[in-house]
Parts: C-alpha cells; sequence; structure tokens
C-alpha cells in the first residue's frame, strides 16, 4: 500500500518488487501451487498516511479463495534503508510462521517450515532484518 507516488523509487518499494520478482521465479515450485495462500501487504508510512499499528498483523481470512492477509506496518527508517531488502525477507519468514500457527488452530493444512525453507534457500543471505 503506498499512500505516496513519491515512494515509488525508496528502497523499500524496489526491494518489495525486487523480492517479488524473485519469488515469481519459483512460479513453478509446488508450494507455489498449494492453497492456502498466504498474501502480505506492505504499508508504506507517508507524511499524509502510516499504518494504525506496529509490527506484523493477520488483517482476514478468505475461507472461499484461502487466502491469508497479512499487514506489515514499514518503520519510517526503512524506507531509505540499505538494509530493506532484508527487512521484506524477515517480513516474509515472520507471516509465514504467523501463518503457520494460524492455519495450524483451524486444522488448515499449511506447511510454514517448508515455506521457511524456501525463503531461506532463496534470500539465504538476506533473513535477518537490521532495525
Amino acid at each position: 500500500m503506498m499512500p505516496d507516488r513519491a515512494l515509488e523509487d525508496s528502497a523499500i518499494a524496489k526491494a518489495i518488487t525486487k523480492v517479488a520478482i524473485d519469488l515469481a521465479g519459483l512460479r513453478e515450485h509446488h508450494l507455489q501451487k498449494r492453497m492456502p495462500v498466504v498474501d502480505i501487504v506492505f504499508m508504506l508510512p507517508s507524511r499524509v498516511e502510516k499504518a494504525d499499528f506496529d509490527g506484523l498483523r493477520l488483517h482476514s481470512f478468505d475461507e472461499s479463495m484461502q487466502v491469508l492477509r497479512v499487514e506489515s506496518a514499514v518503520p519510517e527508517k526503512m524506507v531509505a534503508s540499505s538494509h530493506a531488502e532484508r527487512y521484506v525477507v524477515a517480513v516474509m519468514l515472520d507471516a509465514i510462521e504467523a501463518a503457520g500457527d494460524f492455519f495450524a488452530e483451524r486444522s488448515i493444512l499449511f506447511d510454514a517450515p517448508e515455506h521457511l525453507t524456501m525463503v531461506l534457500a532463496l534470500f539465504p543471505d538476506r533473513q535477518h532484518a537490521i532495525n
């Protein structure tokens, strides 16, 4: 969610785009073809608007589509950070863990460990965020 067009060229927007492109390269991976789906929304801050929470939260679950929406409130200091890509990957890892707990509570099959392994294999040196 980009509340300000000035953010389009920010380090965080570029990092989100790069990670999405890298993941698209795994489109044929068997995990990418299974339900449920975890949809991560990065909420970027601007002078006009910012998320009303910190960190990560589960937003909603569409049972018919089997999509869990997770929102991440991006801290202002990450907008121009040289660590933006590492931050994006760390959010993905946290979202997968949260999704694993969510689906386990509902007895919905979701292989969180395999999802974590896939992300870590794709981004081995970007797994820890620097705050």
